[in-house]
């Protein structure tokens, strides 16, 4: 069954899921609907499909499965959606001053000549401009929520996406959907792949062995690798997008070349852990290359403290000791819990 009103009132929203309670105004009466909703607000007109359940609390409710939104177009529809504060700057009264003067021509006034709004007495020109850019902000932003979610991508995704791609957002995620990779947390690269096939991206694409490559690397860096073999690597990759080794060998080429990762001795590292281990590698040379002369008796030193802090130190232990002392640098290694005394 399938609705079409504007939301009168929002009467419950869960922050973290977005299921929704609100009251839709249809034509001659007003529903109670029930719903995972996410963005919807006061003034808001959807074209919803559903059905009518009997609640044993609440009675008679619309549950709604899927949802759009749609543009107002009646003078109602479209004081309410402006009056509701759904666009800054713009309440009540200065949405029924907007009517007065552009009628059913509101909307495109808005989207396309919002600097026609400084007609308008107490609208400067720089508050036009700040309203037109907030109701296609609105706008848009909602047409990304639609888009990601029918790929299965949370909506709560849509505010960062819009931040990083702008108003030709979705344009651009058609063209490389593996971009979403750069800047979205806790999304699967799996997800954006099917997205991207879905699409109709090609199998050896660019755009998908490059991403297919970093996804691989990341991996590496969250088990605490900040390397990986190259024909590991290759193989893992052809593995997860099933495409042809050669292919990948040359689009690892491609970026190495790029400088987007870094191929040393038949080890492959993404571009900040190289730089990281690159410096620090040059800085320990450095310090390991500076010695020093203490100017103290060592034993004698160490004698004192022993007794100062009643412990006493093995063997091993005087040597690691003593080693600081002799040089700028001194790298202690070993597991968890094997306290670091026989390494050095």
């Amino acid at each position: 069954m399938e609705l079409k009103g504007q939301v009168e009132d929002i009467i419950y929203v869960n922050d973290s899921n977005s299921y929704t309670v609100c009251t839709l105004l249809l034509e001659n009466e007003m529903v109670t609907c029930t719903g995972y909703l996410p963005f919807v607000n006061p003034g808001d007109v959807i074209l919803a499909q559903g059905s009518f359940i009997k609640h044993n609390t609440y009675g008679e409710q619309f549950k709604i499965d899927t949802f759009e939104k749609q543009m107002p177009n009646t003078i109602h529809e479209i004081e309410k959606y402006l009056g509701s504060g759904i666009i800054k700057g713009v309440g009540p009264a200065t949405s029924r001053k907007i009517i007065d003067k552009f009628g059913e021509d509101t909307i495109y006034v808005l989207q396309y000549e919002p600097y026609k709004l400084s007609q308008i007495k107490g609208i400067t020109s720089e508050k036009a401009g700040q309203i037109g850019n907030e109701f296609n902000e609105v706008w848009e932003l909602w047409k990304i929520v639609m888009f990601l979610n029918q790929y299965g991508i949370g909506t709560t995704n849509a505010n960062r996406v819009y931040k990083e791609l702008g108003l030709n957002a979705i344009d651009k995620i058609k063209d490389n959907p593996y971009i979403l990779l750069k800047f979205l947390y806790g999304v699967e690269f799996k997800n954006v792949d099917k997205m991207a096939l879905s699409m109709g991206m090609e199998q050896d694409s660019p755009h998908r062995i490059a991403s297919g490559i970093k996804y691989a690397m990341s991996m590496t860096a969250k088990n605490g690798n900040t390397c990986v073999e190259k024909e590991k690597l290759i193989t893992y990759v052809s593995n997860i997008l099933n495409v042809d080794k050669m292919v990948i060998e040359n689009e690892l080429t491609a970026l190495c070349y790029a400088k987007e990762l870094y191929l040393e001795n038949g080890l492959v590292f993404l571009r900040d852990y190289y730089v990281a281990e690159d410096t620090v590698a040059k800085k320990m040379l450095l310090l390991a290359n500076t010695k020093t002369k203490p100017n103290i008796n060592l034993d004698n030193k160490i004698t004192d403290l022993e007794k100062e802090l009643g412990i006493i130190l093995s063997k091993d232990q005087k040597k690691a000791v003593k080693a600081a002392f002799k040089s700028r640098l001194l790298i202690i290694t070993g597991g968890p819990r094997y306290g670091k005394n026989n390494d050095y």
